[in-house]
């Protein structure tokens, strides 16, 4: 009978070591810098990834996942149109100065 308790001890304590290296062997979610347009990532055959910021036209590596980033900028959002340069129309030139200045 102690026989058989000592082997019922010894299967919950290899159950419980499975469960927690099985929870510890998960997969992780994908850093912040996954969907950055400034990251620049490198994919390996085994699975790991190489990720290296390039805000600010420097190339660092990152050694560590993020979880917030002052620099972020999502790269699967749509791109604002900001207009820069001349004005698209002129207003048209008065009549009387265009006369004053012909005369």
């Amino acid at each position: 009978m102690e026989l058989f308790a000592v082997i019922l001890v010894m299967n919950a304590i290899i159950a419980f070591l499975r469960m927690v290296r099985r929870k510890a062997g998960s997969a992780k979610p994908d850093p912040m810098c996954a969907s950055c347009s400034f990251a620049h990532i490198q994919y390996g055959a085994s699975g790991r990834r190489a990720i290296s910021c390039t805000f600010g036209g420097g190339v660092r590596a990152m050694k560590l996942d993020v979880v917030y980033c002052t620099d972020y900028r999502n790269r699967y959002a749509p791109v604002p149109v900001v207009r820069v340069g001349f004005v698209n129309a002129l207003e048209p030139a008065e009549p009387a100065a265009v006369a004053s200045a012909s005369s």
